[in-house]
């Protein structure tokens, strides 16, 4: 009963962070070019970051590099798919919800398997007596930084369309 509690809170966290990217993600947009340059801004701290780490593990920078690639494919598919409108209180963009909904699929795919990692790696570590050592795994596998990668070249590439073209698109 203890393991289900330890992980009630952060289970919880992740289910509203994705609930209010979903809700978010349906329909159109407002563009508020101030918050697209704070994400655009984390996510390139983030992925600097996520690189710097990866030169420890050659596997994991691999994983990046096919991270960002994948993630630009997604972001150029994305503008391609891009509507703009201009309504009476603001200029609102939305991408394809195919490719939206991909992105957040992979994206909650991921956590789910990570946290029943987690979980499984936790119990294995009690049942031997020792401490689970799972935040050194998280950094040693590639397919989690793979997957951070397509995220961060998605949106940052998608977002930095939007600043610049979409007003521009709507004109």
């Amino acid at each position: 009963m203890n393991q289900a509690a330890q992980f009630a809170v952060p289970i919880l966290l992740v289910a509203f962070i994705m609930y209010r990217r979903i809700r978010r993600t349906v329909g159109f947009q407002l563009l508020r070019p101030r918050r697209l340059q704070v994400r655009i801004g984390i996510f390139s701290v983030i992925g600097i970051i996520l690189i710097a780490a990866g030169f420890v593990h050659p596997i994991v920078l691999a994983a990046d590099a096919a991270g960002l690639v994948l993630g630009g494919v997604l972001a150029w598919f994305a503008i391609r798919h891009s509507i703009v409108e201009r309504r009476a209180d603001g200029l609102y963009y939305r991408t394809h919800i195919v490719i939206e909904s991909a992105v957040i699929a992979l994206f909650i795919g991921r956590i789910a398997y990570r946290l029943l990692f987690a979980m499984q790696s936790t119990q294995d570590a009690v049942n031997a007596g020792g401490q689970a050592d799972t935040l050194q795994q998280y950094g040693r596998d590639p397919w989690t930084a793979a997957i951070f990668f397509i995220l961060i070249a998605y949106y940052a590439g998608y977002y930095i369309y939007v600043l610049r073209a979409a007003p521009k698109r709507a004109a």
